[in-house]
């Protein structure tokens, strides 16, 4: 069963799998994903959990701009840390030795996203040259997510919150200057963050801007995150990343944790992650060809849609 039919009717094939070859299919750990589950533990069979993969679409998937990529995984979800997953057991297992190509597809694909400033999603403009009103300062990054957010639900093996980043950050960068990010679902009004910034400690610059992420947070030293996706974009452009959760790139020894994972054994190369996260666990299908895709024609595809939309 394809991605798009999973995406509209997840119920009624599950429901027709209890009486069929009992293989279902759901979206991660929210509604269709939890009921796949539950009929995967009552009936035996197959289970096969799906997302959104890394490199999304142009616009917010809540306003339903079309995808690019998803995944798939018949062992758990990726942003679940309290199980394994297909994408924590290629970490824990491939031989990224014996597949040099494989490495230099994804360093290639590493600078492509750095040239384009290509994110998860891509309607927003990236920052302007005088946003920043000191050159010299040192900036650090407290990234917020939304409310609710599975991720958090699923990644956070210790109970830390928002705010309890925010304080690290002031103690651990004294002559820092702080700033925290907002998500750019909060951002378009259609969910709620995981932190009132009205109670704010006043050290603290709020972005309020719809900002292309990967072109922000080349500004950036060092970012503190939960579980975002916006932690790896950061290492991405070799700025430090502290987590507090356990998102699918930390506990391979390419970030400062503050939780840990006994299930992740190696030490990895950014590079490693990003192969095995964006090309081995990711599919990718053009939304406007309607044809199966890869990570270089997805790139390509944005840029082009980018410029004739005037986004960059």
């Amino acid at each position: 069963m394809n991605f798009k039919k999973m995406n509209m009717s997840g119920y009624i094939y599950n429901i027709i799998q209890l009486f069929t070859s009992k293989d279902f299919k759901g979206w991660g750990r929210k509604n269709t994903g939890l009921f796949a589950q539950w009929c995967y533990n009552r009936f035996g069979g197959s289970l096969t959990l799906q997302e959104d993969g890394f490199i999304r679409s142009l616009g917010l998937g809540v306003d339903d701009s079309p995808s690019f990529s998803f995944v798939e995984d018949n062992i758990g979800i990726y942003y679940d840390a309290t199980v394994p997953s297909k994408l924590e057991n290629i970490l824990n297992s491939y031989d990224f030795s014996s597949n040099a190509q494989l490495v230099k597809n994804a360093t290639l694909a590493i600078e492509l996203i750095k040239k384009y400033n290509i994110s998860k999603y891509n309607n927003a403009t990236k920052v302007s040259e005088d946003y920043f009103s000191k050159e010299d300062e040192q900036r650090v990054l407290v990234i917020a997510q939304t409310a609710g957010d599975s991720s958090l639900k699923y990644g956070m093996l210790e109970p830390f919150t928002t705010e309890d980043m925010i304080h690290t950050a002031i103690e651990e960068n004294p002559q820092a200057t702080i700033y925290l990010k907002m998500h750019p679902d909060v951002l378009s009004g259609k969910k709620k963050s995981d932190i009132n910034v009205e109670n704010l400690d006043s050290r603290v610059h709020v972005i309020t801007e719809n900002i292309n992420s990967i072109s922000l947070l080349k500004h950036f030293d060092k970012v503190y995150t939960k579980t975002s996706g916006m932690g790896f974009e950061a290492l991405l452009v070799e700025c430090e990343c502290v987590c507090f959760g356990m998102p699918f790139y930390a506990g391979w020894g390419v970030t400062d944790d503050r939780s840990s994972c006994n299930r992740r054994k190696r030490v990895l190369s950014v590079a490693e992650i990003f192969a095995a996260a964006y090309i081995l666990y990711t599919h990718y299908y053009n939304p406007y060809t309607n044809k199966p895709s890869d990570i270089f024609d997805t790139i390509e595809t944005i840029v082009y849609h980018q410029r004739n939309q005037k986004i960059y």
